[in-house]
């Protein structure tokens, strides 16, 4: 980080992304083999970080000064090179650079996955399908990407994705082979594609209670809960009003057993979590739940640090304006757990939104042209760096600007902000 004087110009930290842009793209290379893909590679990157409207093969390639499209074409389709090995660094590099002390429910992180749709034409590209997605809201021709991201004080990246495929492209060979789908490769549902990016990140995560959070799909999930309970990962997860939560005639859904047994005053203000996306405070009911399996009457002291004996609670939460209209979770994790605590891990789900917005908006996340499956793998991973670079480098700046206005503990204290740091540096990043 550049040492910081008196006063920071835009000049001065547009020049020092740039910078630490260029040393980013040299400790990539080593993924890349050869020479010229190394090249390619970063003017990829660099054009993804560009002021381009839309950052397709020939608009990279113009902005890059490349006469022809075909050579980033090819890095994407027949370049030698593993987007795995990518995605990898991405991970560490984002558990590295939003790593702050403090950071998160229970001093580490919240882990959150969720899915996103890239509407496209035709049948060719690998997965698409007329299938729901919430990007669109209803049911279009589109891929769906599943997603894993990292959330801290410091902000939230992405670290992971997978290709979801539907069975009618997993058991369709002339399909498959169109689009290069490996053989190896066979029907997940998505929250099973979910647990294999959180197998991958489990050894990489940083001391200190990590959270899980997601959405309904995953939370409807009885599997998935007990994938995470397994491996002793705290949970807080969407679930649907008629999710049974209790074997009890009159309360066995979330729905009923809320409106019968939630007075008035067991609802608590609270803020959701820092989020460009929701900054209101809302409502929140918080019931634990008996629970034979989760050793409910055990010393809590001593439950906290056997996942055996964790808990779970039912979360509720409301608009002051609207309580009628309510969100149900499902949580899991040490006794003893605060509310603020508990009810801060939904709140955090809506941060993986932020980051592949911010994917989107600004890295060229869903831009490609690519149809095949590992073109689609490559581009998304590309785009994923480019997206972690920004979230990384806006968490080294609002430290750094604490640290000059005399905060100075060496934590970012504001994540937020109608216009985040990166929209002033972008102009800095152009092609070498």
């Amino acid at each position: 980080m550049m040492e910081i004087g008196s006063v920071i110009t835009d000049q001065q930290w547009a020049g020092e992304w740039s910078d630490q842009l260029e040393n980013l793209l040299v400790e990539v290379g080593e993924i890349f083999p050869r020479v010229e893909v190394r090249r390619r590679a970063a003017d990829f990157v660099r054009g993804l970080l560009g002021p381009i409207s839309r950052k397709n093969g020939w608009q990279l390639a113009e902005y890059v000064g490349d006469e022809h499209a075909w050579g980033l074409q090819h890095l994407l389709a027949r370049a030698v090179w593993e987007p795995d090995a990518l995605r990898d660094f991405v991970r560490r590099y984002v558990l590295d650079g939003l790593a702050m002390p403090g950071a998160g429910p229970g001093g580490a992180g919240v882990l959150v996955i969720d899915e996103t749709g890239f509407e496209k034409r035709g049948r060719s590209s690998a997965g698409v399908a007329r299938q729901y997605t919430g990007t669109a809201g209803a049911v279009v021709n589109c891929q769906i990407g599943v997603m894993a991201a990292w959330a801290t004080a410091a902000g939230q990246a992405m670290i992971d994705r997978e290709l979801y495929l539907p069975k009618e492209w997993t058991q369709d060979r002339d399909r498959r082979a169109g689009a290069h789908v490996p053989g190896e490769r066979v029907f997940a549902t998505k929250p099973r594609l979910a647990e294999q990016m959180i197998d991958r990140v489990l050894p990489d995560l940083p001391p200190g209670r990590v959270w899980v959070a997601a959405d309904e799909v995953y939370g409807r999930d009885g599997a998935f809960r007990s994938y995470l309970e397994e491996r002793g990962l705290p949970y807080a997860v969407t679930i649907q009003a008629n999710q049974k939560v209790l074997d009890r005639p009159g309360f066995r859904h979330v729905a009923r057993l809320v409106a019968r047994i939630a007075a008035e005053s067991d609802w608590l203000s609270l803020p959701a979590g820092p989020s460009q996306l929701d900054t209101r405070t809302w409502q929140w009911w918080v019931r634990r739940l008996p629970d034979p399996q989760a050793g409910i009457g055990a010393d809590d002291r001593q439950a906290a640090a056997d996942p055996g004996c964790w808990a779970r609670w039912v979360i509720a939460r409301r608009r002051p304006q609207t309580p009628a209209d309510r969100d149900y979770y499902l949580a899991w994790g040490p006794p003893g757990t605060p509310i603020e605590e508990l009810v801060a891990v939904p709140g955090a789900r809506w941060r993986v939104e932020e980051a592949i917005k911010l994917g989107k908006s600004a890295c060229g996340l869903a831009d490609y042209e690519v149809r095949s499956y590992h073109g689609w793998y490559r581009h998304i991973t590309l785009a994923q760096l480019a997206a972690a670079f920004l979230a990384v480098q806006q968490a080294a700046t609002a430290v750094a600007e604490d640290d000059l206005h005399g905060d100075g503990d060496g934590t970012a204290t504001h994540t937020g902000g109608s216009r985040p740091v990166y929209h002033q540096h972008l102009h800095a990043l152009q092609p070498r």
